[in-house]
């Protein structure tokens, strides 16, 4: 982890000092500015290597065979109505065209059950709604993963009627930008939060409140009230923490759900 430019130069001094003992020991010294410029390059210099090695754990995860990582990433990957084709040299499957259209997978939750991989899928429609995979589209991306996953570990796919959360939210805003907009950008916020979770499958009540926070205009959010039900529940159960979900993702209640907007100069 990258140190900070205090400590770096800390460091430096206390060296500089050992070697040299008659250097000024004013606080002003020409030689302890240059401690700072050295430091602050080398602080630089650690958090491109931070980033550096947080990009390569990541690709590393992503591309070791058999991980859970790796499976949403075939997933995501597996382009529909094309054929794998096996390359000699690499000893790896791969489509001969790259189709991005084809890629209908969107969302993906990998979880781990007895003796079994269990994947779940699902797609989005023409006007960005999460809907499960057809038929045929699920036993395509079953082949698929049957081809290239590690043998001896079975998988399975399931691509059902999507688990629905219901919210109320009250969100206080800064008057400066419109109420209009905050709405628009709190709501695009909710929208884009469907299709941004993490693989394991689980819906983190501060999450979805982390996501309104970041659009524009937005001080704070208030949770009035934060529901879920699985798409064979009888009911909505109270969200407190989180919400593992039975499809691996979530739409929200067609009805029901409240967003209310206060400006912080009411408060």
């Amino acid at each position: 982890m990258a140190r900070t430019i205090n400590d770096i130069q800390q460091s430096i001094i206390t060296d500089l000092q050992t070697y040299f003992p008659k250097l000024s020991t004013s606080k002003v010294a020409e030689w302890r500015l240059w401690t700072y410029v050295v430091a602050a390059a080398i602080h630089a210099f650690e958090i491109v290597l931070d980033l550096f090695r947080q990009e390569v754990d990541e690709l590393t995860a992503k591309i070791t065979p058999g991980t859970k990582l790796w499976y949403a990433e075939m997933c995501y990957r597996f382009q529909n109505g094309h054929t794998l084709v096996f390359d000699k040299n690499t000893a790896q499957f791969y489509y001969e065209q790259d189709d991005p259209d084809s890629r209908i997978v969107k969302v993906v939750a990998v979880n781990e059950v007895y003796k079994m991989i269990s994947i779940r899928v699902a797609k989005t429609d023409g006007e960005g709604r999460i809907i499960p995979l057809d038929d045929s589209e699920r036993r395509n991306l079953a082949d698929y993963i049957d081809t290239i996953h590690t043998t001896g570990i079975p998988t399975t796919i399931v691509s059902t009627t999507a688990d629905t959360i219901r919210y109320n939210l009250e969100v206080y805003y800064d008057p400066a930008t419109p109420s209009s907009v905050v709405r628009e950008k709190v709501e695009q916020a909710l929208e884009t939060f469907k299709t941004s979770l993490s693989f394991d499958a689980v819906f983190y009540a501060q999450r979805l409140v982390d996501a309104v926070m970041h659009a524009e205009g937005v001080v704070t959010v208030k949770v009035v009230r934060l529901e879920h039900k699985t798409s064979a529940g009888a009911d909505f159960a109270p969200v407190d923490v989180l919400a593992e979900l039975a499809a691996g993702y979530f739409e929200y209640a067609a009805e029901g759900n409240t967003l209310t907007l206060t400006s912080t100069k009411s408060l």
